[in-house]
């Protein structure tokens, strides 16, 4: 089966199973809730008495992100440690609801049940967060990696600044292809995982890099087809929303609704991505594999 039959595959299935969009849009609201309610009060009187505070809803946080730290610095220390325990929540409940995807895509006869769901990213959260603890150093090479060629590229003439430029914008380039890469080589593992039980992850991740080097013009096409799928609703996820008026009460209810459409088309994205790389891996790999 080619790419194009696979992406358009998969899509079908992912719109099949509208219910699980709404289970993660739902579980995700909740996040944005639980974050926004303890910091709600500085930010109204912040937005209330602030010119900047107009660009939140223009999406300029950072210029509302300093102002808060110079006028409330007293609730920084506070908001920020409860930001980050709030993070590494929702970092552990993503990890978490992958197993559910996975599991719900994983045989073509499966389509979303809250016990195959749920039971799927219980059974598994535990290989998957190792599989997160292994993904991390190849992270950290890919950025000293990528630092180093920028880095050796500015020291070819470092008195040019057009190279100097264009040795930071190779480094983003690299940075962002090794980010996706191994990204990308982690989904395998963790489809592995699930398509095959296995157990050994350092020797699952071994064989997800082998299955994408050996299949490198397959995997990154099917990548890069549904990344640049992304990219197109973000383009017009900004585009449409400079063009709402948000100065006025409607046109600020317009624009939130507009930012769950976006969201929703997010979580498509996201179980496009598993399900095209579940396709793709079982049409190469047979389940009666058990190397």
């Amino acid at each position: 089966m080619g790419i194009a039959r696979i992406f358009s595959t998969s899509i079908n299935r992912v719109n099949h199973n509208k219910k699980m969009w709404f289970v993660i849009f739902g579980i995700q609201v909740i996040f944005a809730v639980t974050l926004i309610i303890p910091i709600r009060s500085e930010i109204n009187k912040m937005i209330g008495h602030s010119l900047i505070g107009q660009e939140v809803l223009k999406g300029n946080g950072a210029n509302v992100f300093f102002e808060f730290l110079a006028h409330h610095s007293e609730t920084v220390s506070v908001e920020i440690k409860l930001l980050f325990i709030i993070g590494i929540i929702y970092l552990l409940s993503s990890i978490f609801l992958n197993g559910g995807i996975i599991g719900c895509f994983i045989k073509e006869d499966n389509e979303y049940s809250a016990t195959l769901f749920f039971g799927s990213s219980g059974k598994y959260f535990g290989r998957f967060f190792r599989l997160f603890l292994l993904s991390i150093p190849f992270l950290i090479i890919a950025f000293l990696l990528s630092k180093g060629i920028s880095s050796f590229i500015k020291g070819i003439s470092p008195d040019s600044e057009p190279l100097q430029v264009t040795a930071k914008i190779i480094g983003y380039i690299i940075l962002l292809f090794l980010i996706f890469f191994i990204n990308m080589v982690f989904d395998y593992a963790k489809i592995r995982t699930v398509f095959q039980e296995r157990r050994s992850m350092i020797m699952t991740t071994l064989r997800a890099m082998g299955f994408v080097l050996k299949n490198l013009g397959k995997t990154l096409g099917l990548y890069y087809i549904i990344a640049a799928v992304g990219l197109g609703f973000l383009i017009i996820y900004t585009i449409v929303g400079k063009l709402i008026p948000i100065s006025r009460g409607f046109g600020i209810v317009l624009f939130f609704l507009w930012q769950q459409m976006y969201a929703l088309g997010r979580i498509w994205v996201k179980l496009l991505f598993l399900s095209s790389e579940i396709r793709l891996y079982k049409n190469i790999v047979p389940l009666s594999i058990n190397d």
